[in-house]
């Protein structure tokens, strides 16, 4: 596994490392997240650790996913092309800023303040948008389309767990903590279809994050989390919330509201995605 002049190959490094890891953290699988354009090579590592009786190496799994492309094309290094992650960091928080610039409301906040959410919205917006497509296909990514309000994209997500935040504090309460995720539905009040769409799709949640372990496959998540804003905002646009029809309808929707905004906030953390309080 070296080379005629005594240097190892990429492989070689790669089984020194597992057993590294293996010595060091105990680890009993391992995932690996490469490009399709390396499956042969993690192949034949696989297959080494097996015949050099590894504990470990019955579980290990490549997550082969398919290139990330700009909209100017595929990036090659040998032509010069490849764009640094700072650079793309910086050209979507650029994104963001203009387009909050647009909308004003950052602007009674102090520069500190704008700046911390701006940069909250861009990564949200750059991890969304990657992770949305199923790993194994192909991608070009966009960095103004990465921060659209309107779109299947970070900022849409966000914006409705903002909302959401929004009218509790008009309302003094949030009721959306862990220990009070409960929607108790009294004879005072039928849940509209709208409401009940939401409530299915708040039961699918626990059985989707399993199903996204079990296919290495975190965008299931990520399009579950944009279809409950969805629903969310359906909801908004279709019912009232403060000011609704009765006291038992109020108390049922700000209520839906709080378990809403806690599985948005939970399921873009296990994305690694942080939500901004405004936006």
């Amino acid at each position: 596994m070296l080379r005629s002049d005594g240097t190892a190959v990429y492989i070689t490094q790669d089984i020194g490392t597992a057993q590294k890891r293996y010595r060091d953290f105990g680890i009993d699988a391992m995932v690996y997240t490469v490009a399709d354009e390396q499956d042969y090579h993690f192949k034949v590592l696989f297959e080494i650790l097996k015949r050099l009786g590894e504990p470990y190496a019955q579980h290990l799994h490549h997550l082969s996913y398919g290139m990330v492309d700009l909209p100017s094309g595929k990036m090659k290094s040998r032509e010069g092309t490849v764009v640094d992650a700072d650079d793309l960091i910086a050209e979507v928080i650029g994104e963001a800023r203009l387009a909050a610039a647009e909308r004003g409301e950052l602007a009674h906040l102090s520069q500190a303040e704008q700046d911390k959410i701006i940069e909250t919205i861009a990564l949200g917006a750059l991890k969304y948008f990657i992770i949305k497509v199923q790993p194994k296909k192909r991608m070009i990514f966009d960095p103004k389309e990465s921060v659209d309000m309107q779109g299947n994209t970070g900022p849409y997500i966000q914006n409705a767990y903002v909302r959401i935040k929004s009218i509790l504090r008009k309302q003094n309460t949030d009721q959306g903590r862990e220990s009070e995720l409960k929607i108790q539905i009294s004879g005072e009040y039928a849940p509209l279809e709208v409401e009940k769409t939401l409530l299915k799709h708040i039961l699918d949640f626990p059985e989707l994050i399993q199903q996204a372990g079990r296919t290495y496959d975190p965008s299931l998540l990520a399009n579950y989390a944009y279809q409950l804003a969805r629903n969310f905002h359906r909801m908004y646009h279709d019912v009232r919330i403060l000011n609704a029809e009765s006291e038992a309808a109020a108390a049922f929707r700000l209520t839906l509201c709080s378990v809403v905004a806690y599985i948005l906030q939970k399921n873009m953390n296990l994305l690694g995605i942080d939500m901004p309080e405004r936006m």
